[in-house]
């Protein structure tokens, strides 16, 4: 997929955006969530510095203050009005070959259910409560679309990953998006978003995202830059969490065994896509050399 720019590179700001697209997009989107999110790590929630509990709504101004925010400004300053309509547009993006949605809908909730039934005492703790089950994953991807998924992708998928992969390449791209995604999620590790994860749980964190990473470089590139896939798988990923929590296993063996059962089901799966890929996870790279590939060949970033 193409990134474009301005023909005549501006000065001040703007200029300096546009010759380092990348390292501010991710200081800007890192920047504007972890100020956002202050008031939630000083809360009751958190470090309990400040005498107020604001449970999950405390995350919902870092999430549409950072990734999707910063996703626009940055292709607003790169590309001017063109470029955030087709960013727009992107979104919406729903003329995809059928198979495609099969992959938030099924292979997602595949991939994740058999992850934890790899699990030391996964029959034990399996309790399917019916029919809460057929519609509590229905009611969560909704939900889930449009908080996480609209809030996150436009900008990881959107902004930075096609830049990420004409300047590194479809995998190592990916790997240094997948890393940099989960360490976006650093302070509320600090918070109980976080329940108490220690390094050893973050860095297998880190690692799944980077296998749930490549998946949906996979999808993003086959589909032609479909931000609207991105955002269903991303979606797909945390409300089947919700419905495995709430109709599928005990509380108390699912959290202990979450970190390591989505490193499986997707690591595995990822292992499987660079293999039959050769690493290439669809992608194509175009004849055609836009100003912003030449703007980061001339930069580290």
């Amino acid at each position: 997929m193409n990134v474009s720019s301005s023909a005549h590179p501006a000065n001040g700001l703007r200029g300096l955006l546009q010759r380092h697209p990348l390292l501010s997009y991710f200081v800007l989107a890192y920047g504007f969530s972890w100020v956002s999110w202050i008031p939630y790590l000083l809360a009751q929630d958190g470090l309990g510095v400040l005498p107020v509990h604001l449970s999950q709504a405390g995350i919902v101004p870092g999430l549409f203050l950072g990734p999707i925010l910063t996703g626009f400004l940055m292709t607003g300053a790169i590309e001017g009005k063109p470029g955030v309509k087709q960013l727009l547009r992107r979104m919406v993006q729903w003329r995809v070959s059928w198979y495609w949605y099969l992959v938030p809908l099924v292979l997602v909730p595949a991939l994740t259910l058999l992850g934890f039934m790899t699990q030391p005492g996964a029959k034990q703790a399996l309790h399917p409560v019916f029919p809460q089950l057929f519609w509590v994953f229905p009611a969560a991807l909704v939900l889930e679309i449009f908080t996480s998924g609209l809030a996150e992708e436009p900008g990881w998928r959107g902004f930075a990953l096609p830049r990420l992969q004409e300047r590194f390449g479809p995998l190592l791209g990916t790997l240094i998006l997948g890393v940099l995604w989960q360490c976006w999620h650093l302070p509320l590790y600090l918070t109980e978003w976080g329940r108490g994860a220690g390094m050893q749980q973050i860095s297998i964190s880190v690692a799944s995202t980077i296998g749930i990473s490549i998946l949906i470089t996979w999808v993003f590139n086959r589909t032609q830059g479909s931000l609207l896939m991105a955002i269903l798988i991303h979606a797909a990923l945390d409300a089947f969490g919700v419905t495995l929590l709430t109709s599928l296993f005990t509380p108390a063996w699912l959290e202990k065994n979450d970190y390591v059962a989505l490193l499986i089901g997707f690591g595995t799966f990822a292992i499987l896509l660079i293999a039959f890929t050769r690493g290439r996870l669809g992608y194509k790279r175009t004849s055609v050399r836009t100003d912003i590939t030449r703007v980061l060949d001339r930069n580290n970033l």
